[in-house]
C-alpha cells in the first residue's frame, strides 16, 4: 500500500484532465448561486413542514454539506461511470491485469483518487456558497459540519461507486444499482438509525417547532406564503465524531468484500474495447478526425489563406451537438425577453467552451504548434487570425445589443474585446487554458445568480 498516494495522485490528475470536467464545474458554479436563496426568491432549498431556517451563517454552515452530499449523490453517478471501460479504451486496463496487486489495493487505488476529486469539488462549492453569502464567520466553526458531514459520506460514495463500475458490466444494471443505493441511504427508517448523509441531525434543529410532518423534508420548495422561518443561533457540532466516521471502515469493508467478486482476469468482449462513445471520447479535438482540403492551392502565404485554414480549425474545434444545442438556444434568445435572453446567452457563452481549448489553445493541446514554427506565415499574423473567435462572441450577443442606443451596444462589444483579449494573451504567453476556462464558467455562470461577476451584457 506504500504506492497507494502515488497512485492515487495519479489517477486524480486523469480526472481533472477529462472533458467532463469544465462541464462539472459549470454545474457546481451555477449550484453555488442557486442552492442559498436569497430573500427575495421565490424558492427554498430545505423545509421540514412548512418551516425553514433563517439566512444567517448558522443555517448556511448547517445547510450546505447535508445539501452537498446530495447533489453529489446524483453527481458521482455521472462522474464514476465508465472508469473501467475508459481504461479499456486507452489500453491501460492492462496495468490492472498484469499488477502484482490484491484486487483490494487496486480497487483502493480508484476510490482514494475519486474520494479526492469529489472533495476537491464539494471544498469549491463550500467555498463558493460562502464568498456568494458572506458574513462576519468563524472559519474553524464554518467547516466543522463539512468535515462531519461531507468528509465521511464521499469516501463512502466513492466507495460504492467503484465498486459498481468495476464489478458491473451492464449500463442499464449500474443505474438500478445507483438509484437503489440512493433509495436506501435516504429512507426514513435507515435514516434514523445511521443517518449516512446528515438530514436527520440536520431535521433535528427543528424539533422544538409545531410542523406538521415532522419526519418528513423537501429539498427545494416554492415559497408559499405559509413558509415560516426559525433562526438558528448556534452551529451543528459533532454528537459525536464516531457517529459519521464509522463509514470509513465501512467503506473499507465493502471494498475488501467486493474485491472478492472482481474478476479482473475475465475475457474483455472486442464489442466492449471500442465502443463508438468512448472512441469520440478519447480523442481530444474532432480537428483531428478531419482533413483539410482547400478550394484552390494556396500560392502564396497571404492572409486570406490563413483564415481559410482558421475558419476550418474554429469551426471543427467544437462538436456537433454543442453547435446544434448553441445554435438553438442562440435562436431563441431573439424570442425571449428581459433576463431570460441574458441567461439563454450565457448558456450560450457557456456551449461555446470547448473553442478555447481546441482553438485557441489547440496547437497546444494537440501538439501542432511545431507546424506553426515552420510555415512562412509570421506570428502576428496567427495571432491576429484568432479574431475569428471574437467575431463568433460579437454574433452570439447580437440578441442583447440595444439597437436603440449605439453607446451601449458598443460598450458590450468593448467589454467582450477585453475578455478576449485577455484569453488570448493568457493562452499565449502561458501556452495553457485551464485557468482561463475556469475564469469564463466564473463569469457566465454568475449570470444565474442575478449578479454576474463581470457583467457583459
Amino acid at each position: 500500500m506504500k504506492a497507494l498516494p502515488l497512485i492515487s495522485l495519479y489517477n486524480l490528475k486523469l480526472f481533472f484532465k477529462h472533458t467532463y470536467f469544465k462541464y462539472i464545474l459549470v454545474i457546481i458554479m451555477i449550484l453555488g448561486f442557486f442552492i442559498i436563496p436569497n430573500p427575495k426568491s421565490d424558492y427554498v432549498t430545505f423545509t421540514v413542514g412548512n418551516y425553514t431556517g433563517g439566512l444567517n451563517l448558522v443555517w448556511i454552515s448547517n445547510l450546505t454539506p447535508v445539501y452537498i452530499n446530495a447533489i453529489f449523490s446524483l453527481l458521482a453517478i455521472f462522474i464514476s461511470q465508465n472508469l473501467k471501460k475508459r481504461e479499456i479504451n486507452n489500453n491501460t486496463y492492462i496495468n490492472f491485469r498484469l499488477s502484482i496487486k490484491s484486487n483490494f489495493q487496486l480497487l483502493m487505488y480508484k476510490v482514494v483518487s475519486l474520494f479526492f476529486y469529489l472533495t476537491i469539488l464539494a471544498f469549491i462549492l463550500e467555498i463558493i456558497i460562502l464568498v456568494i453569502n458572506y458574513q462576519s464567520y468563524n472559519w474553524v466553526l464554518y467547516l466543522i459540519p463539512f468535515l462531519y458531514f461531507t468528509v465521511p459520506y464521499l469516501f463512502f460514495l466513492a466507495s460504492v461507486c467503484v465498486l459498481i463500475d468495476y464489478l458491473v458490466d451492464l449500463k442499464f444494471l449500474k443505474y438500478i444499482l445507483y438509484f437503489v443505493f440512493i433509495i436506501f441511504i435516504y429512507n426514513t427508517n435507515i435514516r434514523h438509525v445511521l443517518d449516512i448523509t446528515g438530514i436527520q441531525e440536520l431535521m433535528d434543529n427543528f424539533s422544538n417547532v409545531e410542523a406538521k410532518n415532522k419526519d418528513s423534508f423537501i429539498l427545494g420548495k416554492i415559497k408559499f406564503k405559509d413558509v415560516q422561518y426559525v433562526n438558528f443561533e448556534n452551529f451543528i457540532t459533532p454528537k459525536s465524531w464516531l457517529s459519521k466516521f464509522y463509514l470509513f471502515p465501512i467503506s473499507l469493508i465493502v471494498v475488501l468484500l467486493g474485491s472478492f467478486l472482481f474478476k479482473r482476469y475475465s475475457v474483455i468482449r472486442k464489442t466492449e474495447q471500442n465502443p463508438a462513445s468512448t472512441k469520440k471520447e478519447a480523442n481530444v479535438s474532432a480537428v483531428k478526425e478531419r482533413a483539410y482540403h482547400p478550394i484552390s492551392s494556396v500560392s502564396s502565404f497571404n492572409f486570406i489563406s490563413l483564415l481559410k485554414a482558421e475558419f476550418f480549425l474554429l469551426s471543427n474545434s467544437i462538436s456537433k451537438n454543442l453547435k446544434l444545442v448553441a445554435l438553438v438556444l442562440w435562436i431563441l434568445a431573439f424570442l425571449a425577453h428581459g433576463e431570460i435572453k441574458t441567461l439563454i446567452i450565457a448558456a450560450v457563452f457557456i456551449t461555446l467552451l470547448p473553442l478555447n481549448q481546441n482553438y485557441l489553445a489547440g496547437k497546444y493541446t494537440n501538439n501542432t504548434f511545431y507546424a506553426e514554427k515552420i510555415s512562412g506565415y509570421s506570428s502576428f499574423m496567427f495571432v491576429l487570425s484568432k479574431f475569428l473567435l471574437f467575431l463568433v462572441y460579437v454574433v452570439v450577443v447580437i440578441p442583447v445589443l440595444d439597437y436603440t442606443s449605439l453607446d451601449t451596444s458598443l460598450f458590450i462589444i468593448f467589454k467582450l474585446l477585453f475578455l478576449f483579449l485577455f484569453q488570448l494573451a493568457y493562452v499565449t504567453y502561458v501556452k495553457d487554458y485551464l485557468l482561463v476556462e475556469i475564469i469564463l464558467i466564473i463569469i457566465f455562470s454568475s449570470y444565474f445568480s442575478g449578479i454576474p461577476v463581470y457583467q457583459i451584457f
